[in-house]
Parts: structure tokens; sequence; C-alpha cells
């Protein structure tokens, strides 16, 4: 279907319109329960936000404030989703790897000739690091697949014309569940400091017969490990934990769980909604 501009709908539009405003009539329409519903976003000239809301059927009615609330909601799932793929997820997904790939394959390469030496906390410091390197490498690529997702839903809701509640769930999954990737590697970083610290410790200490390529893996890796345990880049790395982790309350609470942050992340869109949002929506 096809959002149209309808003469009733520009007089609505135009009736609603305040001093210095710019209306926007959004190129999809809403659906629900067999029902379409129009949106008109108003912009104060030279201002970045919107400063209004109207909800009209598609025969240019203003529908009942309590009809418009819900409607606008999905609605909403066009800017959110717009601004998680592009300005969150599209860079998260091209930032390099190149480096935990490169750790991950020194190594796996070096650590046979190493196993005599080895105490078990110092093993077990090398697979914790591996397997944060396969895990972020791994993650990648199924942010890609996600990204690719949320493009493709997206798509769909303006080649089919109006956007579902069951099309607002998809993407709220997708985008919880990049973030959540996102998160555990963070985290995952950081809770393996001290074992980074012992790696690079023994194998500046520790030395074995290796062959001249082992030799340059080896100053290769420890030369990756300096860079890793950089101050700058540890605290650029706490900053991004907390900034998941104070979503809600403005507070960092780590997460045990996906669930926990799927909803401290649903707690700030919906406190976001309620207190920016539904205020200016001039439906009565």
């Amino acid at each position: 279907m096809k959002v149209t501009e309808t003469a009733p709908i520009r007089a609505q539009i135009d009736k609603n319109k305040r001093f210095l405003e710019k209306p926007q009539l959004f190129n999809h329409a809403a659906k629900i329960n067999d029902r379409l519903y129009y949106n008109v976003q108003y912009w104060k000239w030279g201002k970045s936000e919107a400063s209004g809301y109207l909800i009209l059927s598609p025969d240019g009615d203003v529908v009942p404030r309590e009809e418009a609330v819900p409607v606008l909601r999905l609605f909403m799932l066009h800017n959110v989703a717009a601004h998680e793929l592009n300005k969150e997820l599209a860079p998260a997904k091209d930032k390099p790897i190149w480096m935990y790939t490169e750790k991950r394959d020194c190594l796996q390469a070096l650590q046979p000739h190493y196993e005599e030496q080895m105490e078990v906390a110092i093993r077990r410091d090398m697979k914790s690091l591996i397997d944060v390197c396969q895990y972020v490498i791994e993650t990648r690529d199924q942010l890609q697949a996600l990204y690719d997702k949320g493009v493709d839903s997206l798509n769909h809701v303006l080649r089919v014309g109006y956007v579902t509640s069951e099309d607002k769930k998809d993407l709220d999954d997708l985008f919880h569940e990049a973030n959540y990737k996102l998160y555990v590697g963070l985290r995952s970083q950081a809770e393996i400091r001290e074992s980074v610290d012992r790696l690079a410790a023994f194998l500046q200490k520790v030395e074995v017969p290796l062959p001249g390529e082992l030799k340059s893996k080896r100053q290769k890796l420890l030369d990756l490990l300096d860079s890793y345990r950089d101050k700058k880049l540890r605290a650029t790395n706490d900053d991004s934990i907390k900034g998941f982790e104070a979503v809600a309350s403005g507070q960092p609470v780590p997460f045990s769980s996906k669930q926990q942050l799927v909803d401290a992340f649903e707690k700030k869109q919906e406190f976001h909604f309620q207190t920016k949002i539904v205020p200016i929506i001039r439906n009565t």
C-alpha cells in the first residue's frame, strides 16, 4: 500500500501545525487489528528533535488519543531502528578484528612449545584469551548477519507500506541480541585482564627453543599483548561497559543474563516514550 496525502489529511496537518513548524507525513503506515494509521511528525525549524506527532486514519480523521498512543509506539520503530542500525550496529560490525585473529593464531602456534613450562594457571590463562579472541571473531560475522536482517526488515516495512507489532518485536529482538553479544564481548575482555598480564609476564620470562617463524610469532604476540594492556584502551573498554550497564538507572549494574539487559533497555525506551513522546502527541 502507499501512503497518500489527500485533501482531508492536508487539512488536518495544517490545522494542527504550529508557528515555525515543518510537517512530515511518514511514507509508511502502521497496522493494528487490521486498521491502518498515518503519522505526521512536526519539526521546529532549525531543531533536530520532533516537536509533535499527529495520528490520522487514511480518511484524514484524527483518532482518539488513547488509540493514538500504541500506534505511535509502532511508528517509533522506524526512528529507533534507523539509529540502532546506522549509529550502533553498523560501526560495531565494521570494527577491525585482525588483532584478535593474530593473537589467537600466535597463541595456538606457540602453545605446544610451552606446554612443559606452563603451570595450570598459565595454561588456563592462555585458554581464556584464546576463547575471548574466538568469541570476538565469531561475533563479527554474527553482527553482520543481524545487521543484514535488520536492513531487510526495514526494507520489508517500506515495501509493504506499513509496520506491524510483529515487525517491532522482530527488530527489538534483533537489537537486543546484538547488544548482548557486544556486552558479553566487552565484559569478557575486562574479566581476563589479569590473565593477559600473567601471560605476558610468562612469555617475557620463559625462553624455549623456537624455529625462526615461531620466534617472530612470539614477538608479535608480545607486542599485541602490550597493546592489549594499554591503559587508555582498557579505560575505553570500561566506559563502553558502563554505557551498557547504566542504560536504565544511570548507575552501572552488571547484567548476569541476557534478560536483564533486555529489561534494562526496554525500561529506558519506555521511559523515553512516556516522558518525551507521549506529551507531544496532538491527538485529544
